[in-house]
């Protein structure tokens, strides 16, 4: 099917549109590599973020930092990374994301937690934080949740709608609720 030029058109704007939001961010501190294209996206503290080169980031995707005036509470995202509609990113310590990595849409990747101790109330117990590391050439499926302390090895796949609550090796493939390992990659 060939392009309409209304379809050419909608093209265009979105690529001049994509270009004023990365000017906007870029203003307020947002560190960027080349050629990056980024849609409608919510980033509560954009100088603690930093994305590398070809990064494409979809609509809806939210780049959350709790005490942005820590230098450490970071969200580094790697070269010719992929982040899909609605994508979630809840940081109070840091999330490393490697390169060539796609994270498909509703995933969520959240490093703080709450201690949960019998006697206390939940709200006036300690947060606990742990960061969490997505190495190069990683596939995250659909609808996913990767908890603080866990690191996803190079070349591992994540299957839709899993729960990752301990580390996965390189070039595994895991699934479920929580994740366990199914297979190694072919």
């Amino acid at each position: 099917m060939l392009p309409t030029s209304l379809n050419i058109q909608r093209i265009k704007i979105n690529a001049f549109l994509s270009k004023i939001r990365m000017r906007y961010f870029k203003a307020l501190g947002l560190r960027f590599g080349q050629d990056c294209k980024i849609g409608k996206i919510v980033c509560d503290w954009p100088n603690n973020v930093i994305l590398g080169d070809k990064c494409v980031i979809l609509d809806g995707v939210i780049l959350g930092i709790g005490y942005g005036f820590k230098e450490s509470n970071t969200i580094r995202i790697g070269n010719s990374a992929f982040i899909g509609y609605n994508v979630e990113f809840n940081c109070t310590n840091s999330i490393t994301i490697g390169n060539n990595v796609l994270i498909a849409t509703g995933t969520k990747l959240v490093d703080v937690g709450h201690n949960y101790k019998l006697g206390q109330l939940i709200d006036s117990q300690p947060l606990t934080t742990l960061p969490i590391v997505i190495e190069d050439d990683v596939w995250i499926a659909a609808n996913c949740v990767i908890v603080g302390g866990v690191t996803i090895g190079k070349g591992s796949v994540i299957g839709a709608g899993s729960v990752v609550t301990k580390s996965v090796p390189p070039n595994e493939v895991w699934g479920g609720v929580p994740a366990k390992f199914i297979k190694n990659r072919e």
